[in-house]
């Protein structure tokens, strides 16, 4: 996915609204998912900083040199570096003050130390954990566009594998065959491993599928999840596998009920 240059715009001219508010003059991105979410790279490192000055700079390895030319709006100044950190530091302001915001939810502590012996004196670290989370909480209409066609997806594959019958397969085998049909439908990977539990094994909230064969009239638990373009659909579903004992349909019906409640 490559994220739209006004989607890139936006996101890092609202992110330096949130330093300003928080009293920083940068903020350093390391986590992928939020460093995806703010400049389109998908590769497996980077760090981006973001300043209140304008400026807009991007680091990654050698591997990324072709791949974030092309998924980087030229609004990001790129530097390639054998080091992510040392590359980092090299453009920061070399005078005056400056506090550097970082992730303290996500950097190491090793990380933080490295980091913060290779700093000049006048800059300070500054934990801003969440300052990126706290904007994308609130989806733009071409995430929500994203979220629907990931759980699109999901809904068609396990259409598909139902169509091939839940009983007289084991709990592992299904839960295989759903993963393989979203991968075969075009998801880069899936939410969490899908999960499918029969019977009782289906009150554990992570319940982990067996090799055990799924009997014909009780109920089964599905959970699963399809990743697409950077963003995740998680679904949970009941199904019978034929008549089931009075006892089940009224706990069946009984959850229905208060999932309707709620929604309402």
């Amino acid at each position: 996915m490559t994220v739209p240059t006004n989607a890139v715009t936006s996101r890092a001219d609202r992110l330096v609204d949130t330093l300003r508010e928080r009293d920083l003059h940068a903020l350093l991105v390391s986590d992928l998912s939020n460093l995806r979410w703010l400049t389109g790279f998908t590769g497996s490192n980077g760090a981006a900083v973001v300043g209140t000055d304008g400026s807009r700079r991007f680091v990654t390895d050698f591997r990324y040199l072709s791949q974030s030319a092309e998924q980087l709006d030229e609004a990001w100044e790129r530097e390639i570096s054998t080091d992510l950190l040392e590359g980092v530091v090299k453009h920061l302001p070399e005078e005056g003050e400056l506090r550097l915001g970082f992730d303290d939810a996500h950097m190491s502590v090793r990380d933080h130390g490295k980091l913060a012996g290779l700093l000049r004196e006048g800059v300070g670290l500054v934990a801003a954990g969440g300052a990126v989370e706290a904007l994308r909480v609130v989806k733009d209409p071409e995430e929500l566009d994203r979220i629907r066609a990931a759980a699109r997806l999901a809904d068609e594959a396990l259409t598909e594998v139902l169509g091939r019958g839940l009983a007289g397969r084991t709990e592992r085998d299904v839960a295989l065959d759903l993963e393989f049909t979203m991968r075969r439908m075009g998801a880069e990977a899936v939410s969490f491993p899908p999960i499918v539990a029969a019977g009782p094994h289906g009150a554990l909230p992570h319940a982990d599928p067996r090799d055990v064969e799924i009997p014909a009239g009780t109920l089964v638990v599905v959970d699963w999840g399809a990743m697409l373009d950077g963003y995740a659909s998680d679904c949970t579903r009941t199904y019978a596998t034929g008549d089931v004992d009075p006892r089940d349909r009224e706990v069946y019906e009984l959850v229905l009920h208060a999932q309707e409640a709620a929604l309402a």
